[in-house]
């Protein structure tokens, strides 16, 4: 008579169940985000919008140590969040801290996702301003690509209404906004989300 067969460990389909769970809402969520953002780009590409150029502050007017209160708070809020998950397990337990961290990583990811279309969104519904804008080019460099974007020629600009210089970073590394000294008149948009965007230019 053979031995009869070892049954399975109850816990045992329970760790596999968390187990698969976890790595689900470990990857599932960025590769989502992921997805969207090749979905968008392949959809911008097959249709792509008007030409803009998002208006920013000039990165060399801004204070080179404005880095360091922008790490601090996120230092903050990374110290907050694992005393809140502390917290919840020393009184609720392990599962309700892990539950409570899946969650939040699930908003940060649909926070993501958002900010993708929002972003979208706003580039292709443009509110063309009658006015044209008036700016003095201040000068323009080339800047190569790289893993953050496709790169271009980087124009800095003095807008009549602006008293900081801004840039606007044209995809077109041949484009040039003219000599430094020139005057546009700049022909620009608002998004519907907020933003000004350059749509083109004239040499005065």
């Amino acid at each position: 008579m053979s031995p009869p067969l070892p049954r399975p460990s109850a816990s045992g389909a329970p760790a596999a169940e968390r187990g698969s769970l976890g790595a689900w809402l470990a990857f599932g969520p960025p590769a989502a985000v992921v997805g969207l953002r090749w979905v968008l780009q392949w959809l911008s590409e097959r249709s792509p919008p008007r030409p803009a150029w998002r208006i920013e502050p000039f990165v060399g007017a801004q204070d080179p140590w404005a880095w360091v209160g922008t790490l601090g708070w996120a230092c903050a809020a990374l110290l907050a969040l694992a005393l809140g998950l502390r917290v919840l397990r020393r009184r609720w337990g392990a599962r309700m801290a892990w539950r409570a961290a899946a969650v939040l990583w699930l908003a940060a990811c649909l926070a993501a996702a958002a900010g993708l279309l929002a972003r979208e969104w706003n580039l292709r519904t443009l509110v063309p301003e009658p006015q044209l804008l008036q700016a003095q080019v201040l000068g323009s460099r080339f800047v190569p690509p790289s893993l953050r974007g496709t790169g271009g020629t980087l124009v800095v600009l003095a807008l009549a209404d602006e008293a900081t210089p801004r840039q606007i970073l044209i995809e077109d590394a041949a484009a040039r906004g003219g000599a430094p000294g020139g005057r546009l008149s700049l022909r620009w948009a608002r998004g519907r989300l907020g933003g000004r965007y350059v749509l083109g230019w004239q040499r005065e």
